[in-house]
């Protein structure tokens, strides 16, 4: 078993890349379904090629206990991600944001069911602090009018956080599979189910790809879900759901930073205040644990 302070490093570091997807598929001219392929496609293809680098094979007989669940999953991560695109097509990548990161506030709350761990006051406090302090970065407060599109996307972010949410208990259930062949098999499950989807929703017209759609095509499947998930999946085994939630909301923070940078959306004193609320709140959590672990505080 890894350090646990590796292991939120890992953590950390998925959720910093995928913080900057929104900006990534903002600049991609293909309809959410093909988005989501790629990921699966590609993201499945980068592993494999890793796994033949390091001369590994994948252990079908330790999966195939698991096959039915990281079928299930793989579907359920598809489905998250054209959720998510497609509420990006309706709203700002703010707003869909925040809705998105409703996900991590569920885990916690189902933690104590699920996974028997202690929703400590502190813990629980943190993430009410974190999640207010993504609505701040949303924006949400600022606007004078909330249209129909509106509405859509953010129904779309929260379908697509209920989504996440149930990935993530199913993901834990599975911590001693190797990480790496529950991604690859995951991204199959996922690549099958999104070719089905695009076959009954695209329209051939559609497919046209240049040369900067195809680089940001290979940039999405292999940074932000290769890689990203690569990280994340190794990190599960050592770190709590709560972690998990808390470290999420380092997603909506570069996301919206980045949309101010790159994407015509405004920079605000309240985006500024919940930046601080969410960085300020895993702080808290982070030096809470410490004391936990070291014994000063009661667990």
């Amino acid at each position: 078993m890894k350090s646990t302070s590796k292991a939120k490093i890992e953590l950390a570091s998925a959720f910093l890349i995928w913080g900057t997807v929104g900006v990534f598929v903002k600049f991609i001219p293909l309809n959410s379904g093909l988005v989501a392929f790629d990921r699966s496609l590609v993201g499945m293809l980068f592993l494999i090629a890793v796994k033949l680098c390091m001369k590994s094979k994948i252990d079908f007989s330790l999966l195939k206990g698991s096959l039915f669940l990281l079928c299930i999953n793989g579907a359920l991560l598809g489905i998250n991600w054209i959720l998510l695109f497609e509420s990006y097509n309706y709203t700002t990548v703010a707003t869909s944001t925040v809705c998105y990161n409703l996900g991590p506030m569920l885990v916690v709350l189902v933690s104590p069911i699920f996974f028997k761990e202690r929703l400590t006051f502190v813990k629980m406090l943190c993430v009410l602090t974190a999640l207010f302090g993504v609505v701040c970065v949303s924006g949400v407060f600022e606007q004078t009018e909330f249209t129909k599109s509106s509405f859509i996307g953010v129904a779309l972010g929260v379908s697509a956080a209920v989504v996440y949410a149930i990935t993530v208990v199913i993901n834990k259930r599975l911590d001693k599979l190797n990480p790496m062949d529950k991604a690859i098999t995951q991204f199959a499950s996922s690549t099958v189910v999104m070719f089905i989807y695009c076959l009954f929703t695209t329209d051939k017209a559609e497919l046209k790809f240049s040369i900067p759609t195809i680089i940001l095509l290979i940039v999405v499947g292999v940074v932000h879900t290769g890689i990203a998930y690569t990280l994340y999946f190794k990190s599960l085994p050592d770190v709590t759901s709560q972690n998990v939630s808390i470290f999420a909301y380092i997603d909506p923070v570069v996301a919206v930073v980045l949309s101010v940078i790159i994407l015509p959306e405004q920079l605000t004193l309240s985006i500024v205040i919940g930046a601080v609320l969410v960085i300020a709140s895993a702080i808290v959590s982070e030096i809470y644990d410490n004391k936990q672990n070291a014994g000063v505080l009661p667990q």
